[in-house]
């Protein structure tokens, strides 16, 4: 790839990796939006129920845990499915600033370092050559491996939302009609599984051993 082809093929793979993390940061404003008014709405009927209704007043919260639960579940899969697609742009981004000079401490590898520390290993080390290092990291997403540490930050919370949610529909599935309990506790299992797929299925943090691998599977070739 001559320097020409590549500015234009970085210019527009940039182009893309721009859009999609716009993408990620509109589905989490969406999430926290949504599950804001989930929570209003519905926590305004409990209250006002509590007065008029007492028998019906944590019909509303159960509806709101289950609906928040499938809520966070289908974002965090979302927002995962489309940082897996950034991760794929990565190698051909770093070959096309290979190509063009851009210094390893800047651009899409000083990035990476920043964002995921242990690539500091493959990018900064002098073990593999320019390609090998394209090669490495080309070889990490598609063993999942180029999650950030960010990713686990937020999981946890999710879980940990989820998880008080199916505590909160148990505690109140005797005080509603069974078919409600029954729905929300299966959205709340289902939101929770949901995450469980993101999480599983997309990129991951990298371990020390997979780096081990990626270095020593190119720095033999």
């Amino acid at each position: 790839m001559n320097s020409d082809n590549a500015r234009v093929f970085l210019q527009s793979t940039q182009s893309v990796r721009t859009s999609w993390a716009g993408a990620i940061s509109r589905d989490f404003v969406c999430a926290v939006a949504l599950n804001a008014a989930i929570w209003t709405y519905f926590l305004k009927g409990y209250v006002d129920s509590l007065s008029t209704n007492p028998s019906e007043a944590f019909s509303y919260l159960a509806v709101a845990g289950g609906l928040s639960s499938l809520t966070l579940g289908l974002w965090r899969v979302f927002s995962r499915h489309t940082y897996d697609r950034i991760a794929c742009l990565y190698p051909d981004l770093l070959v096309c600033e290979q190509t063009l000079g851009v210094e390893p401490n800047r651009g899409t590898a000083g990035y990476l370092r920043k964002t995921i520390p242990r690539l500091g290993r493959i990018l900064s080390g002098e073990e593999l050559n320019p390609n090998q290092k394209s090669d490495a990291i080309a070889f990490l997403v598609r063993k999942k491996s180029m999650g950030k540490r960010s990713h686990i930050v937020i999981d946890l919370i999710v879980i940990a939302v989820i998880v008080a949610m199916f505590v909160l529909c148990l505690s109140i599935h005797s005080k509603i009609q069974l078919p409600l309990a029954i729905g929300s506790i299966i959205a709340t299992i289902l939101g929770f599984l949901l995450l469980l797929f993101s999480i599983l299925s997309f990129q991951r943090y990298p371990t020390q051993a997979m780096i081990t691998l990626a270095i020593s599977k190119y720095e033999e070739e």
